[in-house]
């Protein structure tokens, strides 16, 4: 039986959660990023965005729509 209050990503049985799988978008960041062989603080500074929110969109966490194309432009998507 399901509580309200229940996590879902923790319900399979033995309470550990699984492995996330990131988006689409992240793993290009990833590789642009590393592609142009900057680290993540030189990668931020680049696209003029927080190092957090660079982390967040590279791994594929939330971040702003507006924000994720601002970054995957300034790494040089031909979007």
């Amino acid at each position: 039986m399901r509580g309200i209050f229940s996590n879902p990503a923790i319900e399979a049985g033995d309470g550990r959660r699984g492995a996330y799988r990131a988006p689409a978008g992240a793993s290009f960041i990833r590789r642009q990023r590393v592609q142009k062989g900057l680290t993540q603080p030189e990668a931020a500074k680049h696209c003029r965005v927080s190092l957090r929110s660079f982390q967040r969109a590279e791994s594929g966490d939330y971040v702003d729509r507006s924000t994720r194309r601002a970054i995957e432009r300034a790494l040089g998507a031909p979007w």
